[in-house]
């Protein structure tokens, strides 16, 4: 601020905080009372309600895993999804996974995610998450008890893609092998994962616990540059998002896309739950994760939908 601006705002203080013109002030801003991603085309709830507990048993309330099944009777292109709590107040998180006929759990992948303030989800134009005919969608439900007993039954809500589109994958980037000393304020962990195939990356979040400190996305290139592509020095559990860039990077097929997290176990953490505790990868909150969550198209995938959309309109022109 400069010192006019200053000195203006502590006068108007001064003066009670008198209102201008109520004539000139802007229209109060409306929020959707649904779905955020606009009216959808299809919405999924969990197959049962949740008793959440009034009081966490010792450990926290475990992880719930709620399997829907037979939802998709063909392969499914959904271009925007946002999940929704039906107990906010105890919901910490949903992740939505999607697992392919005949995979086993370690074969899911992310489909979609909710944290509070979430706002949905929408792929980049031209690209779409896939879901196979015949999948499972599972629900993986974070329940924190706030002393009051609730029912849950949260849901997904999609918007189908109306046009040909590139898949867009998601996939995590863990470590779960780490130990975070007691008393340590700046503990360095890392994890990384390595593209077989030419990629073009779209977004990216990171995501720790209480003691998080900050997180750095590095691209490491076959030829050797190293390229930092997000950094968040200040990361704070409260304030998660995902990250999308402005402009799609490619990763040349063997680039390694590492994730670098520093946490802060020590007393001057004031969202530490114990600084004299030696921390390892929990799912409950005062434990920690480092974990990076990325959105990416396969080049080749890209090229092959441009080229049968080629291949369809030399047919059409041909029978025209």
């Amino acid at each position: 601020m400069t010192q006019t601006e200053h000195d203006t705002l502590l006068a108007w203080i001064d003066q009670g905080c008198p209102k201008g013109d109520t004539k000139a002030l802007p229209a109060p801003r409306t929020f959707p009372t649904e779905w955020s991603i606009g009216k959808p085309d299809l919405v999924i709830s969990m197959p049962k309600t949740y008793s959440v507990p009034a009081k966490a048993p010792s450990g926290g309330v475990p992880y719930q895993m709620l399997v829907v099944r037979n939802k998709f009777p063909e392969d499914t292109y959904v271009q925007a999804i946002e999940c929704k709590p039906g107990a906010p107040s105890v919901v910490h998180h949903i992740v939505l996974f999607v697992a392919s006929p005949n995979a086993d759990w370690n074969e899911m992948s992310p489909l979609a995610t909710w944290v509070p303030g979430d706002r949905g989800f929408r792929c980049p134009p031209g690209t779409a998450r896939k879901i196979v005919k015949g999948s499972t969608l599972i629900f993986q439900m974070h329940y924190t008890p706030n002393g009051f007993a609730q029912e849950d039954q949260s849901s997904v809500a999609f918007i189908l893609a109306k046009e040909p589109s590139t898949p867009l994958h998601s996939n995590f980037i863990f470590n779960t092998k780490f130990t975070i000393p007691p008393g340590a304020n700046n503990h360095k962990v890392t994890g990384s994962m390595t593209f077989g195939k030419e990629v073009l990356l779209q977004s990216l979040m990171p995501h720790m616990h209480l003691r998080g400190k900050s997180f750095d996305y590095v691209a490491h290139y076959p030829d050797g540059k190293r390229e930092i592509l997000l950094s968040v020095p200040r990361y704070d559990f409260a304030w998660q998002t995902t990250y999308v860039l402005a402009k799609p990077v490619r990763l040349p097929a063997g680039s390694k896309l590492e994730c670098i997290g520093h946490f802060d176990n020590s007393k001057d953490n004031p969202n530490n739950p114990d600084p004299s505790a030696t921390v390892r990868w929990g799912l409950q909150t005062w434990q920690e994760m480092l974990a990076g969550v990325i959105d990416y198209q396969i080049v080749e995938e890209t090229l092959a939908l441009v080229a049968q959309t080629l291949k369809e309109q030399v047919f059409v022109l041909s029978v025209v």
